[in-house]
């Protein structure tokens, strides 16, 4: 007769008892993971959105924006924006700086203008329509604003919207922007950006938002609301914990 050897019986919660034993090494494992996987990760453009709360609208500028700051004044930067009167802001020239305005002096109607409130040797500007139509472009929603996009030599065009001179149409649109990068060297290095404008129909401008790309030379696309940002190491880590948590109950079950 063959005896055979009784294998020892494993209790029912001893999977259950192996994994509380290896919970925190594992957390501390996907801990490790997550950070280096953020560390290891190449830098990333992020959306950097300014929505105002309350929209600003140009008054007009009798003084033709030469000599009356009267005007919406914002930074991309910086996400500051304002309605000023007569007297013009300090810093007057500062990275990432416009001027919006209503001219109602230099030519026989108003005429709606953006300026440049950075230098332009820095790589502060706008994007042109063409090499042959030096007014700003406008895009629509969805539009692409990068390094290939319109005609871009800062202070080569005009800062003419319109109706009698540049590319605005009545309603809301884009003004694409070049906004030199603090962490750069020279001219060339540009972050892309837009001013979410709408035209009234007495040509003066609404400014309702403005954002930039923060990952020097990358395009960015317009839109009128937030777009989400990527998920992060962090989230990838929680996600695998969440795995770890399920495989236990199955385990328990």
């Amino acid at each position: 007769m063959v005896r055979r050897s009784r294998r020892p019986r494993i209790p029912s919660n001893h999977h259950s008892r192996v994994f509380e034993t290896m919970r925190p090494i594992l957390a501390s494992l996907l801990s490790t993971l997550a950070l280096a996987a953020t560390l290891a990760a190449p830098a990333r453009a992020e959306v950097v959105h300014t929505v105002l709360t309350t929209p600003l609208t140009t008054a007009p500028n009798p003084g033709g924006g030469c000599c009356d700051g009267t005007g919406v004044w914002f930074n991309v930067l910086t996400g500051a924006a304002e309605e000023r009167g007569f007297l013009f802001p300090s810093p007057l020239y500062a990275d990432g700086q416009y001027f919006l305005l209503l001219d109602t002096v230099t030519y026989t109607t108003p005429e709606a203008m953006i300026f440049v409130q950075g230098f332009f040797s820095r790589g502060n500007g706008v994007v042109y329509d063409n090499s042959f139509s030096t007014n700003p472009a406008w895009f629509g929603e969805g539009a692409v604003i990068g390094p290939a996009t319109g005609y871009q030599s800062p202070g080569a065009g005009f800062p003419d919207i319109g109706p009698l001179f540049g590319n605005g149409e009545l309603g809301r649109g884009f003004l694409g922007l070049t906004i030199r990068d603090p962490s750069g060297s020279s001219a060339a290095d540009v972050l892309y950006g837009f001013a979410d404008v709408t035209i009234n129909a007495d040509w003066s401008l609404t400014l309702n938002a403005f954002a930039y790309e923060s990952l020097r030379g990358q395009a960015i696309t317009t839109f009128t609301s937030p777009v989400p940002e990527p998920a992060s190491g962090a989230a990838f880590a929680l996600g695998l914990a969440g795995l770890g948590l399920a495989w236990r109950r199955r385990r328990a079950g």
